[in-house]
């Protein structure tokens, strides 16, 4: 980790569907860019560095096999590996659709309907916190209104996270942006 902000690579992949990708770039840049706002206290930044295409075959998730299936796709070392998906169906209730889900702590998964703090409320698995019960907390389900908040214990977990999974190789830092002409 170096400096005040320490960027993680995501690794992004778009399930196709009907032959076109379920959400455009721009919805994922809103997801980011939610993610960046609320960690950034944590000293932790998102930047979408790879990206990879995903077969129309994994576009609905249903069931723990479908899900597992994706680990088959998985790309970019150093990175956190993102699904984008048609939809997303809860396991342990059939039936009942989820916005996402942090798969065995290895990769995130996204439906495409997900509200715009869903990305970072995975990322917030991902980094090793568990859900809340406080209203309007990242890592709560219960919303009022209210602008969306890590305390300052889940802040404390990330920062420990990140700077384990800097110092071990498991995720890399990809460095500043770079322009090409």
């Amino acid at each position: 980790m170096h400096g005040l902000l320490t960027t993680f690579g995501l690794a992004i992949a778009i399930a196709r569907y009907d032959g076109q990708p379920v959400r455009d770039d721009a919805w994922v840049f809103a997801q980011i860019e939610e993610a960046n706002r609320l960690f950034a206290t944590a000293g932790v930044d998102f930047r979408w560095t790879a990206e990879g295409p995903l077969s129309e075959k994994y576009a609905e998730m249903h069931s723990r096999a479908d899900r597992d299936a994706l680990a088959a796709q998985v790309m970019g070392r150093g990175t956190i590996p993102i699904f984008i998906v048609k939809s997303l169906e809860d396991v342990d209730e059939p039936g009942r659709p989820r916005m996402g889900v942090c798969w065995k702590k290895s990769y995130l998964i996204v439906a495409a309907h997900a509200r715009p703090t869903v990305l970072a409320h995975e990322l917030g698995h991902f980094f090793g916190n568990p859900h809340s019960q406080v209203d309007d907390n990242l890592m709560s389900y219960s919303r009022t209104g209210a602008e969306v908040f890590l305390d300052e214990a889940q802040l404390i977990r990330i920062r420990s996270s990140a700077k384990r999974f800097f110092e071990s190789g498991f995720l890399l830092d990809p460095g500043p942006a770079r322009l090409f002409p």
